[in-house]
């Protein structure tokens, strides 16, 4: 979760807002969700669409606990931790996490290029343990899907994993585990690797770029 400039994506593409949690939780709290959280912005957060809601939750948690959106170094995280102002309830904040689950993947532009057969291999040995062969994730050791999320937001989390600017808390193990398995890798690495996860783990099928021939 956070905001970085990447591309956006036609609004035709995006699912429905409608949910069966949206009257728990309120079309206010999601509507100001989705300022960041959704394809109509160049500069926004990831799309959530299709995340477990157990990580979700997660996630939420770590936010209104102060364990992530503390850190000034990493402004996108503590725009979300004074967002989660909005969120005043534990049955609001699952109420988030279950709606966001219940949305389909979304198809996205790729725009990570890097060395497929190197991102595989550092795949292999740095990351299936706890993502899963195929990126599906692992909920009995907390380890989320990386087969759903955007290209882009992956390789930045990456970077601010190695460089301390994400889970720099001392609670959040998952954090500790993801910076240790990082060491000694290189921003190529980390290229090669989300490249690799786009092209061959990602469950929905491309974006056709602007402009580009269909094949």
């Amino acid at each position: 979760m956070g905001c970085v400039q990447v591309p956006k994506v036609p609004s035709e593409v995006e699912s429905t807002f409608a949910s069966p949690t949206l009257g728990q939780v309120g079309k206010a709290t999601i509507d100001a969700c989705m300022v960041c959280h959704s394809t109509r912005e160049m500069q926004r957060g990831p799309v959530l669409d299709g995340l477990p809601e157990w990580y979700l939750t997660e996630q939420l948690r770590n936010f209104k606990s102060g364990h992530r959106g503390k850190n000034p170094s990493n402004r996108s995280e503590a725009l979300m931790g004074a967002a989660m102002a909005k969120v005043e309830t534990e049955a609001q904040l699952s109420a988030l996490a279950r709606h966001f689950a219940e949305r389909k993947p979304q198809s996205y532009i790729r725009v990570v290029r890097g060395n497929i057969d190197i991102g595989r291999a550092h795949y292999a040995t740095r990351c299936a343990s706890c993502h899963g062969a195929k990126g599906e994730g692992k909920p009995e050791i907390k380890s989320p899907p990386v087969n759903v999320q955007e290209d882009w937001f992956l390789l930045d989390q990456l970077r601010k994993y190695a460089n301390g600017q994400r889970s720099v808390h001392p609670g959040d193990a998952g954090g500790l585990v993801m910076k240790a398995a990082l060491a000694g890798l290189t921003p190529g690495d980390f290229q090669n690797m989300t490249a690799y996860i786009a092209r061959d783990l990602t469950v929905t099928p491309p974006l056709q770029k602007a402009g580009s021939p269909k094949k």
